[in-house]
């Protein structure tokens, strides 16, 4: 325990997190990299919808409905990029001065059940989707895909030594997650899909109606409000359940700008301004942050580029954007993006430091997925 020791030293509490910009202090980075997609269950198809319906493999099959794709292997190659590309990422952190943390690795992919379900178990490689950090509290949220129901147990150790150094930390219910928990009226705006869904649901005499299901990466952090993203009854109910649990202190406000995660849509730099990748989403937001100022950044042209290089891609081409902002002034991004943003920021004075991730839609995750901040150099305040 010296590091704990040697951190209350300096009078900080160890775990003081408020917002998405103040000077990053410590920080989690995700580890362990998947020898193949999770089983392509229900709950896959649900969450990964936007990206995979429709979607065809390498191979030329239909991936939501061939089972001959139920098990899809990754490349090996594009497992060492990437996590050569996270080492880097983690040695960069390290420059500037931050502490990384990191969490255990499972030796392979195994099977995993409930009496429910089976499904099988999955790294804790984008660490901030399951678990969010609000002033001093550790709030570990309900999953929403089945093979992510034990990934947080390789981040237990560290939120263990964090509650000993006097964090609060919180988990919320765990869904039983049967068919009927889910709510599907997300995808009835596709005829084909939600006929298709509804078909696959089978009942179970465990139902109780829909559950509280979301994840931490649907919110954004601003003092004391958070941007909830919900297109969901089951995100809904995570909306009252995480206002329940923070209290009159904060002020939980709601969003429907995209799917689930919030961070390759919207993602605040510091009080006044964001990044806002879909600006025909605009009136969405709160009217509170529509007057801030929001900045667009249009996707680069890959029209060159051979689109089946990495296979299967859960992330839409935004999350090249999930940008990590170390202070206020200072963001880490994709090398494709680093001279846009460097224009688009020039007059905030902002510092763009590029950090290469290759794989990123493959591994559904960016810089910001793929860190917890645990750490910064913040006070609880109110921006608007």
């Amino acid at each position: 325990m010296v590091y704990v020791r040697s951190v209350m030293k300096l009078g900080k509490n160890i775990v003081n997190s408020h917002n998405e910009w103040d000077k990053l202090e410590e920080v989690i980075v995700g580890k362990g990299l998947p020898e193949k997609l999770p089983a392509i269950d229900f709950t896959f198809k649900l969450h990964f919808h936007d990206n995979i319906y429709n979607l065809t493999s390498t191979c030329g099959s239909k991936l939501i409905n061939d089972k001959n794709t139920q098990e899809l292997y990754i490349n090996k190659k594009h497992i060492h990029e990437h996590n050569e590309d996270i080492e880097n990422y983690v040695d960069l952190l390290k420059s500037h001065g931050i502490t990384v943390r990191r969490p255990k690795t499972p030796d392979k992919v195994k099977s995993i059940m409930t009496p429910d379900w089976k499904s099988s178990n999955h790294p804790a490689l984008n660490v901030r989707d399951l678990t969010m950090i609000v002033g001093n509290k550790i709030i570990e949220t309900p999953p929403s895909l089945r093979f992510r129901y034990f990934e947080n147990d390789f981040l237990k150790h560290l939120f263990l030594e964090y509650f000993k150094s006097g964090a609060e930390w919180i988990t919320a219910p765990r869904p039983l997650m049967v068919d009927e928990s889910f709510d599907l009226s997300y995808y009835e705006k596709d005829t084909g899909a939600i006929t298709e869904y509804k078909s696959l649901v089978k009942e179970s005499k465990m139902s109780c109606g829909y559950e509280i299901m979301f994840d931490a990466a649907n919110c954004m952090r601003m003092g004391k409000h958070i941007l909830f993203n919900s297109s969901s009854k089951n995100s809904d109910l995570g909306i009252q359940w995480l206002q329940q649990v923070l209290g009159n202190d904060y002020k939980i406000l709601k969003t429907d700008i995209t799917d689930t995660h919030i961070d390759s849509t919207f993602l605040p730099l510091r009080p006044g301004l964001a990044l806002l990748l879909k600006p025909d989403k605009k009136h969405l937001l709160p009217e509170c942050l529509q007057k801030w100022d929001l900045i667009s950044i249009p996707l680069r042209d890959r029209s060159l580029e051979d689109q089946n290089n990495q296979g299967v891609k859960l992330a839409s081409p935004r999350i090249e954007l999930n940008v990590l902002s170390i202070d206020k002034s200072t963001i880490i991004c994709h090398p494709e993006y680093r001279n846009i943003l460097n224009d688009k920021l020039k007059k905030y004075k902002f510092d763009v430091i590029p950090c290469r991730m290759r794989h990123c839609e493959l591994f559904s995750g960016a810089h910001h997925c793929l860190t917890l901040d645990v750490r910064r150099d913040s006070k609880l305040e109110n921006y608007f």
